[in-house]
C-alpha cells in the first residue's frame, strides 16, 4: 500500500469517527431536559397565576382606597360617613361640592371590572366606621376557588368589625379563598 492511499483510508476513517460521534442527543439526554422543564414549568405557572390574581384585586383596592378618601372628606365635613356612594361619587349631588361640582371624588369609580361599591355603616347612631365592599363583575376576576373576587375597605374607629361574607375586612380582598 503506497503513502498515498494510507493517507486517504486514515482520513476516511477519521471523517467517519467524527459524524458517528456527533448525531445527536441521547434518549437519556433528551429525558433529563424534558424533566427539567417540566418541574420548573410547575414551579412558575402557579406563581404566575398568583401575580395575575393580585394586578386584578389592585384594580379595585385603588379604587376603594379613593373611596375610602372621598368618604374620609364627606365624614370632616359633615360628621358622619356617607350612607351610599352617590353620597361621595364624582359630580356631587348638592351646590356644597363647588364649581365643578366634584368635591369628594376628583374621578368616577375607576374600577370598570368591579361592581359600583356598597357602603355598610358599622353602627346607626353617629356612625364610627364603615365598610365598603365591592365584587368582580365578570368571570375573569375569580379566586383560586372559582367565585368572584369581593374586595373589601373598612373605616374609622369600627374597622375590625367582622363581615357576614367571606371577605377580609380592611384593605383587603378574598383571593386565595
Amino acid at each position: 500500500m503506497s503513502a498515498k492511499s494510507r493517507q486517504s483510508l486514515f482520513r476516511a476513517k477519521l471523517a467517519q469517527h467524527i459524524l458517528s460521534a456527533s448525531k445527536g442527543f441521547t434518549l437519556i439526554e433528551l429525558l433529563v431536559v424534558i424533566v427539567i422543564v417540566g418541574i420548573l414549568s410547575a414551579v412558575a405557572i402557579p406563581q404566575f397565576l398568583n401575580q395575575v390574581r393580585r394586578s386584578r384585586t389592585a384594580e379595585a383596592q385603588a379604587a376603594l382606597t379613593e373611596v375610602g378618601r372621598a368618604s374620609e372628606v364627606y365624614r370632616l365635613d359633615f360628621s358622619q360617613y356617607p350612607n351610599s356612594y352617590t353620597s361621595i361619587k364624582y359630580g356631587c349631588p348638592t351646590d356644597y361640592c363647588g364649581s365643578k361640582q366634584d368635591k369628594y371624588m376628583n374621578d368616577p369609580w375607576s374600577a370598570p371590572n368591579y361592581e359600583t361599591p356598597a357602603a355598610t355603616v358599622t353602627s346607626s347612631v353617629a356612625p364610627q366606621g364603615m365598610r365598603w365592599d365591592t365584587t368582580a363583575n365578570n368571570d375573569k376576576y375569580i379566586t383560586a376557588s372559582g367565585s368572584r373576587i369581593k374586595c373589601s375597605l373598612g373605616l374609622g374607629s369600627a374597622e375590625t368589625v367582622v363581615a357576614t361574607e367571606s371577605t377580609f375586612v380592611g384593605k383587603s380582598c378574598n383571593v386565595f379563598d
